[in-house]
């Protein structure tokens, strides 16, 4: 056992109960951010660190990279050629469409646009473009066999198993396998120029960016221009492949038309022709003539009706001489009239007669006779009149019946000549309907091919260069601040991961409230560390030296604890142990007996480790005086081998190596009836007594005399002993219902610990140690 001691920690307040908590806070998911930051602040020196490695890896790699140049020029395409004709073409606004854009964008990324431009530029003989150009560069492989040569056996045994390639020798390659190496290598040109090429549209204009990257600013500046240039190369020369396509189709179906329309207009002539040499007469003559007989026919008709009816209504007044009178044709004949106006000049004279004569005169019988006879006469000769009439109304109705008769047999004929025309003419018609749909069709056709030829030298590209590309003047540092970027990011997470991965697999305690939480007991103090590997002897002089430092306070702290773990029957007896050696807890007893006895109260440390005592060397007594064992065995007076510190006036009952024998069981002596006694003899004397026992997972020393004490004072180093240790020596301890009291944490580096617990009394404690001084 070492005479160091490791420093110790500040007291917490004294729980008398074990610690109750509220179940909601076992149940708060929610993210510690404080605790956290607190990590990483604590692990700053690692992160910084991994960010150094990270920068140093970056500034590396960034120094391997070839400066590049960047050259833009923009493009605005889809310009709109309105028709000037159509005034709503013109004020229309047109609705930008994004799938153009795409387009756009594949145009120039195309590999036809792409070879246009290393062949205008001429990039194949470029090395940057072309690598069959670019000087070779050994790799790692080729470097290690240049310095390492393989003895020839090993080498051959290595190539049957396919892990060297054979020896190379001369080759020969074929025409075609010059040819598709040709192709295969400008296909690698083409791919390592649209590698440089990057396009991005401005905003939601038809503005498009071309930007070039080379290691060349003249390059970069070239191929943008070029490829800018070829755009709207290619834009024209799409258009005139399209009209000159047009215009030769157009052509071509213009030919043929005029050869169709001309064989149909043609073949209609011909057959009209042939209808005239075969019916005299075009049908449009005929059915000219059959018009003009139907209307012929139709007057005949209607004057044989006509006539008809008047030799009707002739005959039947014949028939009946006394409606003679009342036919108008009778009437207006000259000789009828003629009768009538003799019997009408006769029958006057009878009148006049008869006015101046008697009815007996022999004159005017005479007369009436005469009358009467000429009244017979009038009626015989309008009878032959009448008939002549009737007759030659019957000879009229033969007449026009003839007539009608010789019309309908004319129309009959015509008809006949029309329907036979009209079957012929069914077929004239739909040659001529033929050679108009191949007239109309011609004609559309040559117009449409007089505007294309009309269009062909007036064509405009839709796009035009809005500014060309100029000679970059710096190089590109993106490449470069993004690899710095992404090491230091990488490097910064890495770190931060370390901080984390460390803090996980800490196996220790490094806070009151963790070592509560895991141990399920109380925690009655912390010690404070002073200094680094400082002697015991050194950290009993601090206490006496300096009585209001933080070391001070926390062991009075401590003191309070241990006192008020049991209020009713405050502990006398008190043992001090712990899971492994180093832990504090000798120098600890002896603080707080120290304690105690500075606040006037008498107390003794006994020293129980009889295997190791340490009591001896931290006092240097180099007195010659009987011990523990001499005591026990009744060879010494208990107040013989007490010792008592000249500065404090602490009793200490100490183990001397010289007082051990090889036969001396320690459990023994701990387990026997004169240690028991001796405890409670001492217990009567002091106010306190202190019992410094051996680690409890080495010995069962300390579950022995745990029986005989009245509290339990259970040690552990912060940030050092193992969980599992303190876990195993308390349940050791509770095996034989040991009296725990609590836990003291020891030797607590207060900097590092205000740290680790962001929270707390402990914290607070570290954060403020310096305010009464230390």
């Amino acid at each position: 056992m070492t005479n160091s001691v490791e420093p110790l920690i500040l007291p917490r307040p004294v729980n008398m109960t074990p610690p109750q908590q509220d179940p909601a806070e076992h149940v708060d998911d929610t993210i510690d951010i404080r605790g956290l930051v607190s990590k990483l602040w604590a692990g700053k020196w690692i992160i910084a660190i991994c960010l150094l490695i990270a920068y140093v890896i970056g500034y590396l790699s960034t120094s391997q990279i070839v400066p590049t140049y960047r050259a833009d020029a923009t493009v605005m395409f889809d310009i709109r050629q309105n028709n000037i004709v159509d005034l709503q073409d013109i004020l229309g606004e047109e609705r930008f469409d994004k799938g153009k854009l795409e387009d756009q964008m594949l145009i120039l990324s195309s590999t036809s646009l792409i070879e246009r431009v290393v062949d205008q530029l001429d990039l194949d003989q470029d090395p940057e473009f072309n690598p069959a150009l670019r000087e070779y560069e050994p790799s790692l492989l080729d470097r290690v066999k240049s310095f390492v040569s393989l003895p020839p056996g090993v080498a051959d045994i290595l190539r049957d198993l396919g892990l060297m390639d054979p020896p190379e020798g001369p080759v020969e390659y074929t025409e075609a396998d010059r040819i598709a190496r040709e192709e295969r290598l400008r296909v690698v040109i083409v791919e390592n120029v649209k590698d440089g090429l990057w396009l991005n549209p401005v905003g939601d204009s038809r503005v498009l960016r071309i930007s070039f990257i080379s290691t060349d600013p003249d390059t970069a500046a070239d191929v943008a221009n070029a490829t800018a240039n070829q755009y709207i190369v290619d834009q024209l020369e799409a258009k005139l492949e399209a009209t000159t396509a047009a215009t030769s189709w157009l052509s071509v179906r213009v030919d043929e038309l005029r050869t169709r329309v001309e064989e149909a207009e043609n073949k209609v002539e011909a057959t009209r022709s042939e209808l005239a040499a075969e019916q005299g007469q075009s049908l449009e003559i005929t059915e000219q003539q059959l018009a003009a007989l139907n209307a012929s026919l139709v007057r005949a008709q209607s004057e044989t009706t006509r006539l008809e009816a008047d030799y009707n209504r002739l005959k039947n007044a014949l028939d009946d001489p006394d409606a003679l009178d009342t036919v108008s044709e009778f009437r207006a004949s000259p000789v009828i009239g003629e009768i009538r106006q003799q019997e009408t000049d006769l029958a006057a004279q009878v009148i006049a007669l008869s006015a101046s004569v008697s009815q007996d005169n022999p004159s005017l019988v005479l007369a009436k006779r005469q009358l009467e006879e000429v009244r017979k006469h009038i009626r015989e000769q309008v009878l032959v009149e009448a008939g002549k009439i009737v007759a030659a109304a019957q000879n009229d109705l033969i007449a026009s019946q003839e007539r009608e008769a010789t019309l309908v047999g004319q129309v009959r004929q015509l008809e006949q000549n029309a329907f036979s025309q009209a079957a012929e003419e069914v077929t004239l018609r739909q040659y001529e309907r033929e050679a108009q749909a191949s007239r109309v069709l011609y004609e559309s056709l040559l117009a449409r091919l007089q505007e294309t030829n009309a269009q062909k030298d007036l064509q405009a590209a839709d796009a035009r260069i809005l500014s060309p590309a100029e000679v970059p003047l710096y190089a590109r540092s993106q490449q470069q601040r993004r690899t710095m970027m992404l090491t230091m990011f990488l490097g910064g997470v890495a770190g931060i991961g370390i901080v984390f991965l460390l803090n996980m697999l800490n196996n220790t305690f490094r806070s009151p409230d963790q070592l509560e939480e895991i141990s399920g007991e109380t925690v009655l103090g912390t010690l404070p560390s002073i200094g680094t590997r400082m002697k015991r002897q050194a950290v009993l002089e601090n206490l006496r030296g300096k009585p209001n430092s933080s070391l001070a306070e926390s062991v009075r702290s401590l003191r309070t604890s241990i006192l008020f773990s049991n209020v009713d029957n405050p502990p006398k007896v008190v043992m001090f142990t712990s899971s492994v050696p180093h832990e504090g807890k000798t120098t600890s007893a002896m603080l707080v007996a120290m304690t105690s006895r500075q606040m006037g109260k008498s107390a003794i440390i006994v020293d129980c480790d009889l295997r190791l005592p340490a009591l001896a060397h931290m006092i240097k007594d180099t007195e010659d005086r009987p011990g523990l064992l001499s005591v026990i065995d009744g060879t010494t007076p208990i107040k013989d081998a007490i010792y008592e510190e000249p500065t404090s006036g602490l009793h200490v009952l100490m183990t001397h190596t010289k007082e051990r024998q090889g036969s001396i069981s320690a459990a023994d002596v701990l387990s026997s009836r004169r240690f028991e006694q001796l405890i409670t003899d001492l217990s009567k004397t002091y106010d306190l007594v202190i019992l410094d026992t051996p680690p409890a997972l080495m010995v069962t020393d300390a579950r022995i005399v745990s029986k005989l004490v009245d509290a339990v004072v259970y040690a552990v180093r912060w940030d050092k002993t193992p969980r599992g240790a303190v876990l195993s020596g308390l349940k050791e301890m509770r095996t034989v219902d040991a009296p725990i009291a609590g836990l003291v944490m020891t030797m607590i580096n207060e900097a590092r610990a205000a740290k680790y617990s962001y929270d707390g009394y402990n914290y607070y404690k570290g954060k403020y140690r310096d305010y009464y001084g230390s």
